[in-house]
């Protein structure tokens, strides 16, 4: 026989927990709604019924959707649930809902401001971080933040292989086509070739920007590279495997927004590179490896390349250098070599200002440049034109007897004498072994902040 004295259960309604919202419960009464009527002048609601002397007690709980309202009575130890949808006016009343008396409803005001969901999508994309609480504040903060939470995953050794589980493994979930930045530069011994060739086609739809591995990046990985039509920066400059030239632009040949290609440094074979198509919209190309003579001549470099950098080139000599300069140096911009190009000799760089007239900004290797590099007979003036060069970088390799290839006067005479009236900026390597107390150095200093610019020594 069942207890008549035991209080009865009442099963609480579903409450969804939304950070910063909660649940709102309110406690109202006919003597409450009759003064929330006076000060609402716009109200006009020929159901609701103001009249009765007794006083009716409702808790009202909204859960934080707002579109689910629960009604519990607590007049004369009723503990009936009413549950309703939302109803848009800004006023609460006695009315019939359902064919149920004795309802009270709450409405929610459509005058209160409320932030688009657009507009927040925005400030989240200027967030400097994405928490990953931001996840769990409702669903649609979910859907705007898990893009941007996978837009630029930074990995390493430690976190790599979940991530290969979350990319790879569940096919169910679709955070690959979220990544748009994918550098797998920290990725040491932990991928595999079939690893980093499943990533690309998960992330081919939108990927944007890739930095291969220094390993595991051979054949498979160039073949999952082709479907990366949206690519538009890929630096292959650490892979340490062989790498050949003519698979690699059998990937790339229909990426019509790259702007950033970096050759691996083992590229060795260059067969076919006459029948290469470049990308046409190519602004920036490092080029490094075993790449020879014979490929750098002979090829139609593209006109819109603007960055040029030549890094472990050591079957490059003079001669192709300035052959490829011959082509594009009047549109470039910046131009770096690095050390070592052993095919180079002493004073190989110096006719570089002769080739390119149009550059902002150089690095040069103290051990393939002399002093005459800066001589009027290089820095020759130009008529109707000002030499745009502002930033010199001036890198040394330490070996012995480079401090006396270029004084500091050979660059304060051609200050002196207007040759450089753009430049602002000279970084000195410090094993370039100038003594920065001298009277020399100090003229250089001079001349520069005529110029409003500085001299700066970089880090050992």
């Amino acid at each position: 026989m069942a207890n008549k004295s035991r209080p009865k259960q009442v099963k609480a309604p579903y409450r969804k927990y939304v950070a910063g919202e909660g649940f709102s419960k309110v406690m109202l009464s006919k003597k409450s709604y009759k003064e929330q009527k006076k000060e609402n002048s716009n109200y006009s609601n020929d159901k609701c019924d103001d009249s009765g002397e007794n006083e009716i007690k409702y808790h009202i709980i909204k859960d934080a959707s707002g579109k689910t309202y629960y009604m519990y009575d607590t007049s004369n130890g009723n503990d009936h649930l009413e549950k309703t949808p939302e109803i848009h006016t800004d006023t609460v009343c006695k009315d019939d809902y359902d064919g149920k008396e004795n309802t009270l409803m709450i409405r929610q005001n459509p005058s209160k401001m409320k932030l688009p969901w657009e507009v927040q999508s925005l400030i989240l994309q200027y967030a400097d971080e994405i928490d990953i609480d931001y996840l769990v504040v409702c669903k649609t903060w979910y859907m705007m933040c898990l893009p941007l939470l996978y837009a630029k995953p930074e990995l390493n050794s430690k976190n790599f292989n979940n991530f290969i589980t979350s990319i790879i493994v569940d096919r169910k979930k679709i955070f690959g086509q979220y990544i748009k930045e994918l550098d797998l530069s920290t990725i040491l011994q932990s991928g595999r070739n079939s690893y980093v060739s499943k990533l690309l086609r998960r992330c081919s739809s939108s990927l944007e920007k890739f930095t291969a591995p220094q390993t595991s990046f051979g054949y498979a990985p160039l073949i999952s590279l082709k479907s990366c039509h949206q690519l538009r920066y890929l630096d292959l400059g650490l892979v340490s495997e062989t790498v050949k030239l003519k698979e690699l632009f059998a990937a790339i040949k229909n990426f019509k927004y790259l702007t950033h290609l970096a050759f691996p440094r083992s590229s060795v074979d260059c067969e076919g590179f006459r029948e290469f198509v470049w990308p046409q919209n190519l602004l920036y190309l490092k080029l490094s490896g075993g790449i020879t003579n014979e490929f750098v001549i002979d090829t139609m470099w593209p006109s819109t390349i603007k960055i040029l950098e030549y890094s472990f080139c050591p079957k490059i000599n003079e001669n192709a250098i300035y052959t490829m300069l011959s082509q594009i140096g009047d549109n470039l911009t910046h131009l770096y070599f690095h050390y070592p190009m052993p095919a180079l000799r002493d004073n190989s760089l110096d006719f570089i200002f002769r080739y390119c007239t149009h550059l902002v900004t150089v690095q040069l290797m103290v051990d393939y440049t002399s002093k005459w590099a800066f001589s009027d007979e290089m820095l020759i003036p130009i008529f109707d034109f000002k030499r745009p060069l502002r930033t010199i970088f001036l890198e040394s390799s330490g070996t012995l007897g480079m401090a006396s290839k270029i004084h500091p006067d050979d660059f304060t005479i051609a200050l002196l004498e207007h040759r450089l009236p753009s430049l602002k900026y000279i970084r000195l390597s410090p094993r370039l072994g100038w003594d920065m107390d001298s009277e020399d150095v100090s003229d250089l200093v001079n001349a520069l902040e005529e110029q409003d610019g500085s001299l700066y020594v970089g880090k050992p």
